[in-house]
């Protein structure tokens, strides 16, 4: 008994009953026992769930955020058509997103046929920058791989892997930070702007487009979403308000006390082990600075961001290309070009990321020669997103 007991102990314990196991069990359970017709039939009910789940695999709107390439993008979800539908301003702004962004192709089996989602954010930078447009105003189209339009939803659970988030520049940076916030607050008629400011008289001058060409609306435009968290009456409230983000103007090649301290709040120095990131995103044109000084500008800001011990992902955005309205003293689109990549060159030297502006806007319409309206602010924050969405979250 003592032999048998000992042998016993040193036995190793059945294997948990796994899904496999289980599946074989019912099919035992099911099958004749005759050894022919048990293989037979077993063939067929494996084929028959391989079929299922390859259908499956196929047909079902699987949302995804980091894939390799082969799923659908948000707005093919819920149709090109439809995505602006539930935003205030839908029918009066009359922007539709088939009018921003054309997602890959696919052929009759669902496949894309016309290049993938990009794999990885060197790519995705890439391929956002040098992209193009099939005609004045048409769609913009990113070069050999796609990026992604998200649902608002799916924009919160991007901003919620980060800890803040920091735009730092001049207008055209703005402009893209405005773009962010109509998008979360799904407001395309008044969601730049801080309505507790502007009187009910204003608050008409400035709907749709108009928030991007008054003179009189620009003055309010929202620089922090913590002011929009605390003034949710004003109807466009934040619908993922627990990430903080934030516009801090520069002009210059260094910035002033007040920028540098707002700076510090919103990204406080802490172990880099203990927090999330905190993206930090710098932007100046050529209209506001000088390469030399907008080289300056960035390496004080990545001083800054080391000095914070925080981990700190950075993405350099460069210039608008210039309109097609004559305006005298503009900087010209070769002035811009050379800018655009000088800048590109001290980002890597920084270890900074970039990603250039100029092709999207090149055949874009600009109202006054040098900046643009409300569908090319929305689909530049929504590269940004898709540069957000490709960082690490630790």
């Amino acid at each position: 008994m003592a032999q048998t007991d000992a042998f016993r102990s040193r036995t190793p314990s059945p294997a948990r009953s796994t899904i496999f196991s289980k599946v074989r069990q019912v099919i035992d359970d099911i099958v004749p026992e005759a050894p022919l017709v048990r293989s037979f039939n077993k063939g067929l009910i494996l084929l028959y769930v391989c079929l299922a789940l390859l259908l499956g695999w196929l047909l079902l709107p699987l949302p995804e955020l980091h894939s390799n390439g082969k799923f659908t993008s948000a707005v093919e979800r819920v149709g090109l058509h439809n995505y602006f539908g539930n935003f205030e301003g839908f029918s009066e702004c009359n922007i539709r997103a088939a009018e921003l962004y054309a997602p890959p192709l696919k052929d009759h089996l669902g496949f894309h046929n016309s290049g993938t989602f990009c794999h990885d954010r060197k790519h995705l930078l890439r391929a956002m920058s040098e992209g193009g447009r099939v005609g004045f105003d048409a769609p913009y189209t990113s070069r050999d791989c796609n990026y992604r339009w998200f649902e608002v939803e799916e924009m919160c659970f991007i901003l919620e892997r980060f800890d803040g988030l920091v735009f730092i520049g001049d207008d055209t940076l703005q402009t893209i930070h405005n773009g962010l916030n109509i998008l979360l607050r799904r407001d395309l008629a008044l969601g730049s702007l801080d309505l507790a400011s502007m009187d009910r008289n204003l608050q008409e001058q400035c709907r749709c487009n108009n928030q991007f060409i008054k003179q009189d609306c620009r003055q309010h435009y929202l620089v922090d979403s913590e002011k929009a968290s605390q003034n949710d009456h004003s109807g466009s409230p934040y619908f993922c308000d627990r990430v903080r983000h934030a516009f801090l103007r520069t002009e210059s090649a260094q910035p002033g006390l007040s920028t540098i301290e707002n700076f510090k709040q919103i990204v406080p120095r802490a172990p880099r082990s203990q927090y999330r990131p905190i993206p930090i995103i710098h932007s100046l044109g050529p209209s506001s600075a000088p390469a030399e000084d907008a080289a300056t500008s960035l390496g004080r800001f990545v001083e800054l961001a080391d000095d914070s011990g925080r981990n700190t992902p950075m993405l350099w955005i460069g210039p608008t290309a210039a309109g097609h309205i004559e305006l005298k003293g503009r900087k010209g689109n070769q002035e811009i070009w050379n800018f655009d990549r000088k800048m590109t060159e001290v980002a890597q030297e920084h270890d900074v990321d970039a990603l250039g502006m100029w092709n999207m806007t090149v055949q874009a319409t600009s109202w006054d020669g040098m900046r643009f309206g409300e569908k090319v602010a929305v689909t530049q924050a929504m590269m940004v997103m898709n540069w957000l969405s490709r960082l690490e979250s630790s």
